[in-house]
């Protein structure tokens, strides 16, 4: 402690004077949290003080309401105070709404015949005995690792610390945000509570007043075309629970209940004709059961897992290829290109019906004309046309035409044994291959290539060949979340006609 304090001695001298009341200690703990940072630390203890003033506020209008409700409910000594006081006001005081909640609180504090309280802390030991290296990292971090909710996220994640600080810092954020929207708004907020609209959901009132950019009229308009699609969907909810009540008492024999009561208190929850259905076809084993739904349950984690690789990947894909809007966009100093000829016979229209009209001979050929043509204006020193099988392969001009079998089964196989050879390992950076494969460009990427479309390359053959066919057209693309639009620049170009002027075959 005595370091820590010769460490921080200046900036605990200017808490001090700002803030006398709190301790020593604390204000020591509060710069180790946050390195020193004495802005940060005074922008939590202004919060800390806001916090308090409010639970203040919020004692002085519900505490006396609030000890009844407790004499009422003594199971609801188990939730803290603090949180009961903002159920109230989330619920403008009415003390009729807490007591169903209290009253569903206690039915449960007596079906389990435990303290649940109790329960949560025997959970939360167990956590930070089973990850104390990962707590020691997040406490270095600065983030609160008493925090239940930090506990309960890092045993969510299998103790993943960076899936923890995202998620803290995801909270962070949308607190800051909430914040300061409430701060724009606090005027009309007062107008609307002035104007008797009771808005339990805080947060749902900062978002219509940021969606109406804070027109009064607009949100109670919004308000109301909600509570009246909330009123008719509670209608039919119930109408629907009627019905499906009925049903399950018909279809739901004797046996069948005292199945569920057994499944339940092993623990199994959820709809009670799936798990009755699922319990039947496990020949009636509650361990059978359990195992059956923990498999399911890991398949679906599995393919989540899955899925969100494959969105990391295709987001890696997008962000590896090179943009080309101008001719000089190309980039400089590029030695080698290869084209992934396979790849590119599909792209413009008259060379794929030559490829459908069994001419596939001739489409190679267009292609290696067109690069050939391309490369008198760039001056590309090593410029090769990759095909899986062609008998084809005399060189066109600058362009050297190449068939990957039979050394290689494929042109994916061909490109990644040369990318991956010691001695082209310093080229790669100079090294351009135009492809639209998804698997083969992460993997090319990843050697050091850089990458070009194959849309992007014939585009950019008409910017060198025949600029007179590419028209730039600027698109405006307005954000899903934002009020901000984004404009880009787009590019069309008459494919067809460039091959027509350039390679002479008729479209």
């Amino acid at each position: 402690m005595a370091s820590n304090q010769q460490e921080y001695v200046e900036q605990l001298q200017l808490l001090q004077e700002r803030y006398p009341q709190v301790s020593t200690q604390n204000l020591l703990h509060f710069l180790q949290q946050h390195h020193g940072d004495v802005d940060k630390v005074c922008e939590y203890l202004i919060q800390e003080e806001r916090r308090l003033k409010k639970l203040d506020s919020l004692e002085s209008r519900f505490g006396t309401a609030l000890i009844e409700l407790q004499k009422e409910y003594p199971a609801s000594e188990s939730i803290k105070r603090t949180r009961l006081l903002r159920i109230l006001e989330r619920f403008g005081g009415d003390v009729e709404h807490v007591r169903k909640f209290l009253q569903k609180h206690e039915t449960k504090h007596n079906e389990r015949k435990i303290d649940s309280s109790t329960v949560q802390y025997q959970q939360q030991e167990e956590i930070k005995t089973k990850y104390p290296t990962q707590l020691a990292e997040l406490r270095t971090a600065g983030i609160n690792i008493h925090s239940p909710c930090v506990l309960l996220q890092l045993e969510k994640f299998h103790g993943d610390v960076n899936k923890v600080l995202e998620m803290t810092k995801y909270r962070e954020e949308k607190k800051t945000h909430s914040i300061e929207l409430d701060t724009k708004y606090s005027s009309q907020i007062e107008q609307l509570e002035t104007d008797g609209i009771k808005i339990k959901n805080k947060r749902l009132l900062l978002e219509l007043l940021e969606k109406s950019n804070g027109q009064v009229h607009i949100v109670k308009q919004l308000l109301a075309e909600r509570n009246k699609q909330k009123s008719s969907i509670s209608i039919n909810e119930e109408n629907h629970t009627k019905l499906s009540s009925s049903k399950k008492q018909h279809e739901m024999d004797v046996d069948d209940i005292d199945n569920l009561k057994q499944l339940r208190a092993a623990g199994i929850h959820g709809n009670p004709m799936k798990i009755l259905a699922l319990f039947h076809e496990c020949n009636q084993s509650i361990e059978m059961t359990k195992a059956r739904i923990e498999k399911d349950r890991e398949q679906r984690e599995r393919q989540c897992e899955k899925r969100t690789q494959q969105h990391i990947v295709l987001a890696e894909i997008h962000n590896s290829y090179l943009t080309i809007n101008n001719r000089d966009d190309w980039p400089n100093n590029i030695q080698q290109v290869y084209l992934d000829g396979n790849n590119m016979m599909f792209v413009i229209d008259s060379i794929r019906r030559l490829c459908l009209n069994r001419a596939s001979k001739k489409a190679e050929r267009s292609i290696a004309e067109l690069a050939a043509a391309w490369n008198e204006q760039m001056h590309i020193p090593n410029v090769e046309l990759v095909f899986d099988l062609t008998h084809q392969l005399e060189q066109i001009q600058s362009i050297k035409v190449s068939s990957a079998h039979p050394m290689y089964k494929t042109t994916d196989d061909m490109l990644i044994d040369i990318v991956q050879r010691s001695e082209n390992q310093e080229k790669n950076r100079h090294t351009i291959i135009v492809t639209s494969d998804r698997g083969l460009a992460i993997q090319l990427k990843r050697e050091g290539c850089q990458l070009v479309k194959p849309y992007q390359w014939f585009s950019h053959c008409a910017m060198v060949l025949t600029p007179d066919l590419i028209k730039h057209e600027e698109t405006t693309e307005m954000a899903a979340a934002a009020t901000t639009a984004t404009t880009k620049n787009k590019i069309q170009c008459d494919l067809n006609q460039l091959v027509r002027r350039v390679v002479k075959i008729d479209t």
